[in-house]
């Protein structure tokens, strides 16, 4: 009798309801998402193979009666086994899949061409025009990820890993982006030092252009934004006054490299912006955290 993947997720349905326990305390019970839950119920994924044994203790039936949707005594658990393994296999390389897949091409292949517009001293990309192109890429790999973690992973510690792995290669991105803006810069730039509190801010304030004003007060109070969250997330600095400490001499070395590397000016100005930008961000994501 071919296995009904329906059917069990209608068993598996109906033994957690006669449990009186909801899909938050079953996934609880079994280190998964309540996501995970929600589709071995409805049929639209299936548990993991390693997950069955646990499941099937905390609904009060064994693996048999699990896989045949059904509670018996006939008991031929392992050729159900075998043919829930390679029905759940098949099930695993559907349309999601292949969109995350789709969505990691374009990602790299949007990179590349960032790369290739950033290298090519006939091409002068405007500074926004770049910053976009990186954030579609990276915005491209997180969303492939979540399709992923939300249709083929059932686990938490799984999620979390390719959580980790999209942070990562964002993180890579980003500073790629910022080598490329600090050292490698191939674009004329004025180059010397400002040690004057707020001068720059006043002469970016006066300016009457409007490029140069955003470029010198939001770009810096923006683009170091998303290291803050890095430090928050991948190296797990959540103390302020540590956090403070570390954003502070991330800026000061790489305001010292625009100085030794005659790409720009060591601004005292451009510290105290992007410090704060940063610093901003840390309080208004901790706040967000806490109230979730």
């Amino acid at each position: 009798m071919k296995m009904e993947l329906k059917k069990i997720a209608n068993f598996i349905k109906k033994k957690r309801k006669e449990l009186g326990i909801t899909q938050a305390e079953l996934a609880d019970k079994l280190f998964v998402t309540e996501k995970a839950i929600s589709r071995w119920e409805t049929g639209r994924g299936t548990p993991d193979i390693s997950l069955l044994i646990p499941l099937s203790k905390e609904l009060g039936v064994n693996v048999s009666e699990l896989l045949n949707g059904e509670e018996s005594k006939n008991d031929k658990a392992i050729e159900k086994v075998i043919e829930y393994n390679e029905i759940s296999q098949k099930n695993k390389y559907g349309l999601g899949f292949k969109f995350t897949i789709l969505c990691y091409i374009l990602s790299i292949l949007l990179f590349l061409i960032y790369l290739r517009f950033e290298y090519d001293p006939n091409i002068e990309l405007n500074y926004f025009v770049r910053l976009f192109m990186v954030i579609i890429a990276s915005i491209l790999i997180i969303i492939g990820n979540i399709i992923y973690g939300n249709n083929y992973v059932d686990k938490i510690e799984d999620k979390n890993k390719i959580s980790k792995f999209s942070m990562s290669i964002v993180f890579i991105y980003y500073v790629i982006l910022l080598f490329n803006m600090v050292i490698f810069a191939r674009y004329d730039s004025v180059y010397g030092y400002n040690f004057i509190p707020f001068k720059s801010i006043y002469g970016a304030l006066k300016s009457d252009n409007l490029y140069f004003m955003i470029i010198n007060i939001l770009g810096n109070l923006l683009v170091f934004m998303p290291l803050e969250y890095f430090i928050i997330n991948l190296f797990k600095v959540k103390k302020f006054s540590l956090n403070f400490m570390l954003s502070f001499v991330l800026i000061l070395i790489i305001e010292i490299l625009q100085f030794v590397f005659k790409v720009g000016v060591f601004d005292i100005d451009d510290i105290l912006l992007s410090v704060l930008g940063m610093m901003i961000f840390f309080v208004i994501y901790n706040k967000f955290e806490n109230n979730e």
